[in-house]
């Protein structure tokens, strides 16, 4: 169940985002009450536990050897906000910035997996224009 509380916009943030290739699979976020996700068009949702809050949400290429879309996170987890990819819908997150390549948070932040290439990631910042990065290393 979606908090009834929260809403869009304004000092609670919030985002919607929806997974290409799967049908009925959508994603909520949350600046102060974290992330949920649904499997069946939205009928019912599971919270994503180890999110605290999510300022932007992208999709890209499946990891090799998975069959659900990467999921990139702009947000919170385990007190730490900060950029992040789940190679499985949520259940773990790798972080991919760290203390010294913050970037800025854009305004509107926006951050999206390429769908052709896993784990490159694209997200906007604030005043730096769009950056782009590849996990390191690299992975074919």
């Amino acid at each position: 169940m979606l908090p009834a509380t929260q809403g869009f916009g304004g000092r609670n943030g919030g985002v919607f985002a929806v997974s290409n290739g799967l049908e009925g699979d959508l994603w909520f976020g949350f600046r102060r009450a974290g992330l949920f996700h649904s499997t069946d068009g939205g009928a019912t949702f599971r919270r994503v536990d180890s999110v605290e809050g999510a300022d932007a949400l992208g999709f890209g290429r499946a990891a090799p050897g998975k069959t659900v879309p990467t999921v990139y996170l702009l947000g919170s987890v385990a007190g730490k906000h900060a950029r992040y990819r789940s190679d499985d819908t949520g259940g773990t997150w790798v972080r991919i910035d760290d203390d010294q390549h913050q970037f800025g948070t854009a305004d509107v932040p926006m951050i999206i997996g390429d769908p052709r290439l896993y784990g490159r990631v694209y997200f906007t910042t604030g005043g730096r224009g769009v950056i782009y990065g590849d996990p390191s290393p690299p992975v074919n």
